[in-house]
């Protein structure tokens, strides 16, 4: 079995050993949309947040949540708002996001030539 960078077969990912990880990069990429919608339109609600960006409330409202427990929002009035602590660390979590980008790439070229030399060993 060979990886092709330009298959159109989609992996099964409910079956994969990236399940788990592919829910928690859903997670990841629902609290990046919130913190930009607030970066352009805080203090947001959570009915507002759900109109901007096409996201079920309870969605909105979880990692509103999270982000609140993380430091990086917190409620007022009007909604939410990025904290100082948001604003303060905005390099850092850019590089840290970056780090796992390499490091999921790095998962990628290993398995890629695992597999690669898996089949070429069968024939």
């Amino acid at each position: 079995m060979v990886i092709d960078d330009n298959s159109q077969e989609d992996v099964d990912l409910e079956n994969s050993i990236f399940k788990e990880i592919q829910n928690d990069i859903e997670t990841v990429k629902r609290h990046i949309t919130i913190i930009t919608t607030l970066l352009r339109e805080q203090p947001a609600g959570i009915i507002r947040i759900s109109q901007v960006t096409k996201m079920p409330e309870h969605k909105i409202r979880y990692s509103l949540r999270i982000l609140e427990r993380e430091g990086l929002i917190e409620p007022s009035r009007e909604g939410a708002i990025l904290t100082p602590k948001f604003v303060d660390n905005k390099q850092k979590i850019a590089e840290q996001a970056k780090k796992l980008a390499k490091e999921m790439e790095e998962i990628y070229e290993n398995l890629r030539v695992s597999l690669g030399e898996a089949s070429s060993q069968k024939k």
